[in-house]
């Protein structure tokens, strides 16, 4: 009897010990999970480049109406410029928005940037669009007279009208934008366009995916753009 009883409190040491190590093994799995991540965490964590830290989810959120669902961005060195931008891509995409922002690079020559938006905004710039944007626009009359005569006629060219396609990818003159920046264009067509704005030390493009009216896309480009200012 005696031999029995020792046996058991020889026992009962290791019988515990094997019980709290099952109990830390049921619960070591439960100490080490991680909560899921969440889409909101992730877009914050995405950034690849400088530029896919200028705007906050937050701040996207408040413009666009909703968070990143990813930001890839790329960077490269040009003609003494340096040029780093970032595709916003959100869930909704037609609500994405590509950003890139051009610096004089290092070394580059004084006034390389102001030359580089002379390039793009100068008046001898302008004065060429205009004069392109006006040869086609009396390339388009006079087609259009010709397609005229020729109803009239009682006859009618197939193929002579354009496709709604390639009349939306034609470029509208340059269109001053007020109130951001030092100096702000908005430029492109119904199908692509950027609001590109002069700061002090760069050159900042906001181009919104297609999809909403241009007056509207202007106004969230240039809140954006006016967010990306005060980080440079």
């Amino acid at each position: 009897m005696r031999l029995k009883i020792t046996a058991l409190f020889l026992c009962a040491p290791a019988f515990a010990f094997a019980c709290g190590g099952a109990a830390q093994n049921a619960q070591s799995p439960v100490a080490a999970a991680t909560p899921a991540q969440t889409p909101a965490a992730a877009a914050v964590a995405l950034p690849k480049t400088e530029t896919c830290q200028l705007i906050s989810a937050e701040e996207f959120r408040e413009v666009q109406g909703e968070e990143p669902a990813d930001a890839q961005g790329t960077e490269h060195t040009a003609a003494g410029l340096s040029m780093s931008q970032c595709f916003y891509r959100l869930p909704t995409f037609s609500k994405s928005v590509n950003l890139e922002v051009t610096r004089a690079a290092e070394g580059a020559p004084a006034g390389a940037l102001k030359s580089h938006w002379r390039n793009l905004f100068g008046p001898d710039s302008l004065e060429a669009r205009g004069r392109r944007l006006g040869r086609e626009e009396a390339a388009k009359a006079e087609r259009e007279e010709i397609l005229k005569r020729e109803r009239e006629a009682g006859g009618f060219r197939e193929g002579g009208k354009r496709r709604k396609k390639d009349r939306e990818a034609e470029d509208a003159p340059p269109r001053r934008v007020e109130g951001v920046g030092l100096e702000a264009y908005w430029t492109g067509n119904k199908t692509a366009a950027s609001l590109y704005v002069l700061a002090e030390n760069a050159v900042v493009r906001v181009s919104p995916a297609a999809g909403e009216e241009v007056d509207v896309k202007i106004k969230k480009a240039s809140e954006l753009a006016r967010r990306v200012l005060k980080r440079l």
